[in-house]
């Protein structure tokens, strides 16, 4: 891909990213690549979102203002150009919603788990990687997420981060969503 585009330009530019882009696009999260600076975009196929079940993709596209499609979609977004070689630098890195997105390489590069497909798809203001898998946001645990008091969210675990990794159902049916978007 030409280095004379942008970040959101290129993702546009490339049908496997169709998906991602409209998304980034309609829910306002494209606003956090357009601001100053470098930024590291993990580009999920259209077959990444093809594996989200078609009950928890129409509840992202129908939700009132789609907070939570634009925090799914937001975290894939980090600050700052990160090459793939310095992927392993720090074990985990902090996406713009201020979550941690952790990277491995087991098997492969990975970043929670989800498998790097491309690497280092310059841009002028910044890099993409492809990714098989849409990114999910850590998960809090059910005591945290509830409100449990001070001395139950101490002793509550850590946050753990689980990519969306369901079997493929939706192919079409998130293609046709999307369009309207």
């Amino acid at each position: 891909m030409s280095d004379k585009l942008d970040l959101i330009e290129t993702l546009k530019h490339e049908q496997k990213w169709s998906t991602f882009s409209r998304m980034l696009n309609t829910t306002g999260a494209d606003a956090w690549i357009k601001g100053e600076g470098d930024f590291t975009v993990f580009a999920p196929t259209n077959d990444a979102f093809a594996k989200i079940p078609d009950a928890k993709m129409t509840e992202l596209l129908n939700e009132p203002n789609q907070a939570m499609l634009k925090s799914l979609i937001s975290y894939h977004i980090l600050k700052g150009k990160l090459q793939s070689a310095n992927f392993n630098e720090k074990a985990t890195r902090e996406a713009v919603t201020g979550e941690e997105i952790t990277f491995t390489e087991s098997d492969g590069l990975k970043i929670n788990g989800a498998r790097v497909q491309a690497r280092n798809i310059q841009a002028t203001n910044g890099v993409i990687h492809q990714v098989d898998t849409v990114l999910a946001p850590p998960v809090k645990t059910a005591a945290v997420a509830a409100g449990a008091s001070e001395a139950a969210k101490t002793t509550a675990a850590a946050p753990t981060t689980t990519p969306l990794t369901t079997p493929p159902a939706i192919a079409a049916a998130v293609r046709k969503e999307t369009t309207i978007l």
